[in-house]
């Protein structure tokens, strides 16, 4: 089935507009697991190296706004980095369920 003549044709509504793609044969960057291997690597050593500047960081600069900010909590070591990532992820889990609720039809428009 590598000819795209021999694909049955499909009378099904969703699948009208659906071109398929012939396989060109390249290989991209991503193909490859070790490349693969290589970023991730890449990013985790990035997260230890930020993660090491930010412990000197709290350790050496005694800039009285972090230190005591104005709350508490302000000055813990690490405080943005895990509020930023549950920020984050606060977000995502609620776009997901905000789209069950904001979500049309496929005809809305049509009707």
């Amino acid at each position: 089935m590598d000819d795209l003549s021999e694909l049955p044709e499909s009378k099904d509504p969703d699948r009208e507009g659906i071109i398929r793609l012939e396989d060109d044969g390249k290989k991209r960057i991503w193909d490859d697991p070790a490349n693969v291997k290589r970023l991730l690597k890449f990013f985790f050593l990035l997260c230890g190296i930020f993660f090491i500047l930010d412990l000197i960081f709290f350790f050496t600069h005694k800039h009285s706004d972090f230190k005591h900010g104005v709350f508490s909590f302000d000055g813990w070591f690490g405080f943005f980095s895990v509020y930023g990532f549950i920020s984050c992820s606060l977000i995502v889990i609620i776009a997901k369920e905000l789209r069950k609720v904001l979500m049309r039809s496929e005809d809305y428009y049509d009707k």
